[in-house]
């Protein structure tokens, strides 16, 4: 990970008391001018009877605000990842079974042969004394040809631990969506250059103005990021896909406003 800004973080042990089996505090992040302070939370788990494996963080936070605020955001970001987690063991406990009920002599190999995992990385890539983004990045595999990759946000309101959807955002939620629809089909247009006219559906269906295509919508110091998961808007070849909008072009329709000097922590391509 890298900060995009130059601000100071002081790491501490922490001394959170672990709220989920598998759970460990990692350590605790302090940055300036008085921010919540983020502990970041770790799963680590691999089950070599089951054949899966789990890695994934994600960040608590705390400090001195109004009682059950942070509480309600933090809920909110565990929210995000632990039902996956469970899921993943759930999963993976069930297919074994149903396997090894219907092929006893071949439940070993099955299982060699079936292994699965769930790795998610956090970021925080806005953060001020009032609100706070958080946008984990998940990868998992199940079987099949190939794995596959989501990203899941929420934005809170610090102040009273408000979860803020994508409509509430802006002053006009409605007015909104359309917007992000036509920004973001006008840039994902120019990322697919000429491979666009085979691509439009997927883009005319995946930005049309529903709230479901605009789930993945953070904050950052320079503006918004809408993230787009494999084949919402291009095939899984295409890639997860990402629109930046400059604040400069969308803050008059925010409900919030943007601070050049937020908190910012995002991951390098490669951490």
């Amino acid at each position: 990970m890298r900060l995009k800004r130059a601000v100071a973080i002081v790491l501490t042990v922490a001394v959170a008391a672990v709220t989920c089996a598998g759970c460990r505090p990692k350590a605790v992040s302090t940055p300036e001018n008085g921010l919540p302070s983020i502990v970041v939370r770790t799963v680590r788990e691999e089950d070599m009877t089951l054949n899966y494996s789990v890695r994934t963080s994600y960040p608590q936070f705390e400090g001195n605000r109004p009682a059950g605020a942070l509480e309600k955001a933090n809920k909110a970001v565990a929210a995000m990842v632990l039902p996956d987690i469970a899921g993943v063991r759930q999963n993976a406990a069930h297919d074994a079974a149903a396997w090894a009920a219907e092929n006893p002599s071949e439940a070993a190999q099955w299982l060699a042969d079936h292994s699965r995992f769930l790795n998610a990385d956090y970021e925080i890539p806005y953060l001020t004394n009032d609100l706070v983004s958080v946008r984990i990045r998940f990868e998992t595999y199940s079987g099949g040809a190939h794995g596959m990759s989501y990203t899941r946000v929420v934005n809170a309101r610090l102040s009273d631990g408000e979860i803020i959807d994508t409509e509430g955002l802006f002053l006009d939620g409605k007015q909104g969506l359309q917007w992000l629809s036509q920004y973001c089909a006008t840039d994902l247009k120019r990322q697919y250059g000429p491979d666009y006219e085979a691509l439009k559906k997927f883009v005319d269906d995946g930005t049309a103005p529903t709230a479901d295509n605009f789930t993945s919508v953070s904050l950052e110091p320079s503006g918004l990021v809408v993230s787009f998961d494999p084949y919402q808007v291009g095939p899984y070849a295409a890639g997860p896909r990402e629109v930046h909008i400059p604040a400069g072009e969308v803050q008059s329709m925010l409900a919030v406003t943007l601070s050049p000097d937020a908190f910012n922590l995002v991951l390098e391509p490669g951490d």
